[in-house]
């Protein structure tokens, strides 16, 4: 490939990558090309780097990707920033983040790139700065937990594991192949859930979802049907989420809440 200006080729990579176009991508890259993730302390370069460039772009909502501004030369440098949303399935939004790279490129290909990303703060929190240091520990970037929470769902819709009674952290660890520590933080910093939190509500989604059940079980039948260990459990899951008891969602009166 002819040597191009380090804005021509980081404009084709973009243009590749916003395309999903995964081989394109991958020709722009230099064989000794090093990526740094510095939210998640890692770095990757070559096998493992090109196994990781597919992954986050087959996973990747690759329209949900804004630049902030035009990208800025510094030599064999080009600087850009951006900012990425991530949903959920239902078209909530899950977490933001803002982003800068810094990508160097040598005889016309991609060598080096440093990536910066900062999770936004929710709208109840204030800055972040002070948990980016634990992200890092844990090696989870706001890419990366966006990625998790998708995982995570995806396995509790697909096995309805939240129904187990006793159902822990460790073993929803166990199943998805994620620490303890990342699941509890992305919950914690991305939703401003705990895991048990998290837990009643996917169970008291699955009951609103069969409306039939309320009329054939007792409150106590429908807790433990529902892998609640009693049905104080049940009542304050279904308040947290919805502002009401469960026979009062029931007999038709207006939730206080998005259910998003």
């Amino acid at each position: 490939m002819s040597a191009s200006s380090p804005l021509a080729t980081v404009a084709a990579h973009n243009a590749a990558w916003g395309q999903g176009d995964i081989e394109q991508v991958l020709a722009l890259y230099h064989p000794d090309m090093v990526f740094h993730d510095h939210a998640a302390g890692a770095t990757y370069q070559g096998a493992v780097l090109r196994e990781h460039v597919r992954s986050v772009i087959r996973r990747s909502s690759l329209h949900t990707l804004v630049y902030l501004d035009r990208p800025r030369v510094d030599g064999d440098t080009v600087v850009l920033r951006y900012e990425e949303t991530v949903r959920a399935p239902a078209g909530g939004e899950w977490l933001r983040f803002s982003a800068c790279d810094c990508v160097r490129v040598e005889d016309g290909l991609i060598a080096e790139i440093h990536e910066y990303a900062v999770l936004q703060p929710r709208a109840h929190e204030g800055s972040t700065a002070g948990v980016r240091d634990e992200a890092s520990r844990i090696g989870l970037s706001p890419r990366a937990m966006g990625f998790l929470l998708r995982d995570l769902q995806t396995w509790f819709d697909t096995s309805q594991a939240f129904l187990q009674p006793g159902l822990g952290l460790q073993q929803v660890a166990d199943a998805t192949g994620y620490t303890r520590n990342q699941i509890s933080y992305a919950l914690n910093h991305a939703l401003g859930q705990s895991f048990y939190h998290y837990l009643g509500r996917a169970r008291v989604q699955h009951a609103m979802a069969q409306p039939q059940a309320f009329g054939h079980h007792s409150m106590n039948e429908l807790a433990q049907s529902l892998g609640f260990r009693s049905v104080s459990g049940l009542y304050r899951a279904f308040r947290d989420l919805t502002g009401l008891t469960p026979r009062q969602w029931q007999d038709g009166m207006p939730p206080r809440v998005s259910l998003d």
